[in-house]
């Protein structure tokens, strides 16, 4: 049977494996994220706007996981802060969990931390163009189109400017989406 401090322990051990787990989830998933932005950055300037649509699609799909792996880090994090004995569970941090697990689960929390937020810096900074072009007009971004998108761009708004004058016209019409 074992005592209190012995429970405790096994329940870090325990909770430490879980957490390890979804952080290696994270790590991969930021990195597979990274690279789908890479793919959809290089789609957008090809103006291939299926290529756009599905690397957006699997773009939405990875944030999702990402935030049910956040979900679940959370709880797990919030649990383990509470066996250790933190005051306020959710804010616990790897260098309170380390004096309670072995040098080498330190060690891998450590390198997984460490590699998540460098992780973070790559992917704001590759977010950092289309937030800044984001809030200019389009006449201001159209510069930084490919003649390709100038041309989806220009075909799309005679399409709009006929449509307009059907309307105005009074004729009746049918737009499929």
């Amino acid at each position: 049977m074992l005592n209190d401090d012995q429970r405790q322990k096994v329940e870090i051990r325990q909770l430490a494996s879980e957490l390890t787990g979804i952080m290696d989830r994270l790590h991969q998933l930021h990195e597979e994220l990274g690279q789908v932005m890479v793919d959809l950055d290089e789609a957008r300037m090809q103006a291939d706007y299926d290529a756009v649509a599905k690397h957006g699609n699997r773009e939405y799909r990875l944030l999702a996981r990402i935030v049910d792996e956040e979900r679940q880090r959370l709880i797990i994090g919030e649990e383990l802060g509470d066996v250790i004995g933190i005051e306020v569970p959710s804010e616990w941090s790897v260098e309170d969990l380390v004096p309670h697990i072995d040098e080498e689960t330190a060690e891998r929390f450590r390198y997984l931390r460490d590699s998540i937020i460098q992780q973070s810096y790559e992917l704001r900074a590759q977010n950092r163009l289309p937030e800044l072009l984001h809030g200019q007009i389009f006449e201001q971004v159209e510069v930084y189109l490919s003649p390709g998108t100038r041309s989806w761009v220009e075909q799309s708004q005679a399409t709009v400017q006929e449509c307009d004058d059907s309307v105005d016209q009074g004729e009746s019409f049918e737009i499929d989406f």
